[in-house]
């Protein structure tokens, strides 16, 4: 396994960022951090002294709030999610990179409306797919909504500040934690309602329905999760329960009938799989071609072996000493990646940034970038960020993607100008492709995950296939691929051969468990890892049957784009030294990197939290409620006593509990209250007067909200497309608004293998006749 950290700097050494956050955008630069950069922290107020802090703000150094001005002058990017004047800031410094995050972005009719991590959550539409039907939609605990703005925050930085060096000038990228959310937590949502005439049975509303199609079972020691998309893992399961006579009958070989008689699957399954531990089942599950996933809690993830051995934690991090602190969700072989330092204290004295040697590759003001500038204000400079195209413009990105993580990352690259060219075939089709049943090309998954990129048919059982697979990895600059683990490598074309062939080469491997280790060969989709890692075992109400978490695919669609920082990042590396290197994620760490906190608290306290449904610890009121409407909800969260206040004047009720710590001590006499005025309205109404008055509160969204949305629709949100044989497409839109750096809306999904002959022809110089050959000898297809 590769190397988590080595004494060469990382991807970004020597980019200064400047951290102008609260604990809702931190860990924006943390990621960053990660990777090299240097960053210093100057908060809005001082941040909370707790895990929270020690994970989201670790690899920063302390600023001083009265130099904030002089720090931002010498940095190169600026992260902001105050709302300040940020075009007079880059007026005065015009070669700084700005990224705003802002709850509902900068324009639209709800632009003034502030969220907190709550009602943030309840805007993605992840909150109204989650949890049991006959509760009220549940969270995911901590700052998932802003995170993935983070995220995003980190792409759009990075992108523009690899944009400067083109023309030197620096520009204000916004992205908004609404759609940002929406794209990192459940982007096929407002997609499946457009496929309901293809498939009627397609849960188009969005309702939360439990465990759902992702079954959860019992085991002799917890919980089990299943996710059964392809006939073989179906029959893998069968087989892992002794082939039981009441489902191995030819209809049960149809996933519509098994999603129709789910509740014959539990009462058949549940009373064997309860005589079995989870790591017995999940062994089975692999030596059967079944995909088990254990439900685990933090403390146990935290100690699992495959975790263990691949070193994600951290124990000696100064200050958090035994504590197990989340390193990097990524590892980079030659510019290592992780956390080397703890988060500042109140107590540091203030930083500054090191000085910037004179081939810096982060020129900022000095020399290169300030001679742009001035030559662009002169009209003197050649050429123009749109002249020149996409920043990735050029790039060329060979993807073995399957199911979502790596697609997810190559579509992000695609919509910054990267050309991407998927290698499958009919032989053995990426799996999302099966939920078209008789049509490969009209299944809403993959239609979803794989836009903006060219399909070449290769079978790779065959000698030629591979060759020509070889091929097209020569002539890429990035190889991004998630198939099972050492399924390349058997072939010849992993990580150890390509280096050797292409020392400049970036290759990316995200695999459910990550390479290597106990568990490395196991498939695994987003809602086992997510189980894995012990976000399901606190996604939940406290008094459930089972933990079904969410049906959400998470963390892949989020996991995607974190992996897409790292591969810019490596990028931008080979790019200035010709150097590159293998990027390994697992999709456990991705989710865990997330909660990074929750273990902690777990490892301080010598106990796993126990879930809480949408209550807090620390703040009252903290919930979702019912407001008129059919399944219409309300998340409401009063973060301090001011706002709370507020909220008494609108739902006129006297406050009784004007301090935080008597309505924690009294929270179901608080919670009634706010309650009975919601249930007189319905939830726009009752969100809008709240918001009114400076209350953070949100409706908790479903597709048919999203898609009917006024605020989205004015900010262009949504993307509609015309897909070649599905028709009209609704896609979440790429959350980032640049102001310079020009971007492309990525296309529908390719056919299979419609741009063979393009590819090979344009790529290798293949003539049109010779693919057709290739066709019939079954290589090409």
């Amino acid at each position: 396994m590769t190397p988590r950290r080595a004494e060469a700097p990382g991807a970004l050494a020597g980019l200064r960022v400047v951290d102008h956050t609260d604990m809702r955008g931190a860990l924006c630069a943390r990621v960053l951090g990660d990777l090299g950069a240097e960053v210093i922290r100057v908060p809005p107020r001082p941040d909370p002294d707790g895990l929270a802090h020690a994970h989201r703000n670790a690899n920063k150094a302390l600023g001083d709030p009265v130099e904030l001005e002089a720090l931002t002058a010498a940095a190169d990017l600026l992260i902001d999610n105050t709302g300040m004047d940020l075009d007079a800031l880059v007026d005065r410094h015009p070669a700084l990179v700005v990224v705003a995050l802002a709850d509902m972005g900068l324009t639209g009719p709800r632009s003034g409306w502030k969220l907190a991590p709550l009602p943030a959550f309840a805007s993605s539409g992840g909150q109204f797919l989650s949890g049991f039907r006959d509760k009220s939609p549940c969270w995911h605990p901590g700052y998932l909504a802003h995170d993935c703005a983070s995220v995003f925050g980190a792409i759009a930085g990075l992108a523009a500040v690899m944009d400067r060096r083109r023309h030197g000038r620096g520009q204000v990228a916004e992205v908004s934690v609404q759609e940002a959310a929406l794209s990192g937590l459940n982007p096929w949502s407002v997609l499946i309602p457009d496929y309901v005439q293809h498939f009627p049975e397609l849960p188009h509303e969005g309702r939360r329905n439990a465990d759902g199609n992702y079954w959860i079972f019992p085991a002799r020691d917890g919980w089990v999760r299943t996710v059964i998309g392809t006939p073989y893992q179906w029959t893998g399961f069968v087989e892992v329960l002794g082939n039981p006579e009441a489902l191995t009958g030819p209809e049960w070989a149809d996933g519509v009938f098994r999603g129709r008689n789910r509740d014959v699957i539990h009462m058949v399954a549940d009373a064997i799989t309860s005589q079995r531990d989870r790591s017995d089942l999940f062994e089975h599950g692999l030596a059967v071609g079944t995909t088990i996933g254990m439900i685990q809690s933090p403390g146990e993830f935290a100690a699992h072996p495959q975790v263990v051995g691949r070193g994600f934690f951290r124990y000696d991090i100064d200050g958090s000493e035994g504590l197990p602190v989340p390193d990097a969700p990524w590892r980079l072989s030659g510019t290592p990646a992780g956390v080397g330092k703890r988060a500042p204290a109140a107590s540091d004295e203030a930083a500054s940034f090191n000085p910037r040697p004179a081939d810096s590759p982060w020129p900022g003001l000095a020399g290169g970038a300030r001679n742009a500038v001035e030559e662009a204000a002169s009209g003197s400079a050649q050429g123009s960020s749109e002249d020149n195209g996409p920043v990735l413009a050029g790039v060329r990105v060979v993807e073995f993607g399957m199911a979502a993580v790596v697609p997810e990352a190559t579509w992000m690259l695609s919509e910054l100008g990267a050309d991407v060219i998927k290698i499958e075939s009919t032989a053995h089709p990426d799996s999302l492709r099966l939920a078209g049943r008789d049509d490969l090309n009209k299944a809403f998954p993959f239609n979803a995950e794989s836009r903006g990129r060219r399909s070449v048919a290769l079978d790779l059982t065959t000698e030629r296939g591979r060759e020509l697979a070889l091929e097209l990895f020569m002539a890429a600059d990035v190889v991004a691929e998630n198939l099972r683990g050492g399924s390349l490598d058997k072939l010849g074309l992993g990580w150890d051969d390509m280096s050797r062939l292409r020392p400049d080469l970036v290759y990316v491997c995200s695999q459910g468990y990550g390479r290597g280790g106990p568990m490395g060969k196991m498939p695994a989709y987003g809602p086992l890892n997510a189980s894995f890692a012990g976000a399901h075992w606190l996604w939940n109400h406290a008094d459930v049957l089972f933990p079904c978490g969410t049906t959400l695919n998470h963390p892949d669609h989020i996991a995607g784009k974190l992996l897409a920082v790292a591969v810019l990042a490596a990028l931008d590396h080979k790019q200035r030294t010709g150097r590159g290197q293998l990027i390994d994620m697992a999709q456990t760490e991705a989710a865990a990197y997330l909660i990074g906190e929750v273990y902690m608290g777990a490892a301080a306290v010598g106990a796993d939290p126990e879930p809480r449904g949408n209550r807090s610890e620390t703040v009252a009121p903290h919930d979702v409620y019912r407001a008129g409407g059919d399944d219409d909800w309300v998340a409401l969260a009063c973060h301090d006593d001011e706002s709370w206040q507020r909220c008494c004047d609108v739902i006129g009720v006297q406050n009784r509990w004007p301090a935080n710590a008597e309505r924690l001590a009294d929270v179901e006499s608080v919670d009634a209250a706010v309650a009975a005025w919601m249930a007189e309205g319905l939830a726009d109404d009752r969100a809008q007067r709240l918001q009114a008055a400076g209350v953070s509160a949100m409706p908790v969204m479903g597709p048919y909200d999203h898609l009917g949305d006024e605020h989205l629709a004015v900010r262009g949100a949504l993307d509609v497309l015309e897909h070649p044989v599905a028709g009209k497409e609704t896609h979440v839109a790429n959350p980032i608004r640049f102001g310079l750096t020009p971007t492309r809306t990525a296309g529908p999904s390719p056919l299979l293998g419609a741009d063979t002959v393009e590819v090979l022809g344009e790529v290798l110089g293949i003539p049109p006749d010779e693919v057709e050959a290739l066709t019939k000898a079954g290589v090409c297809r």
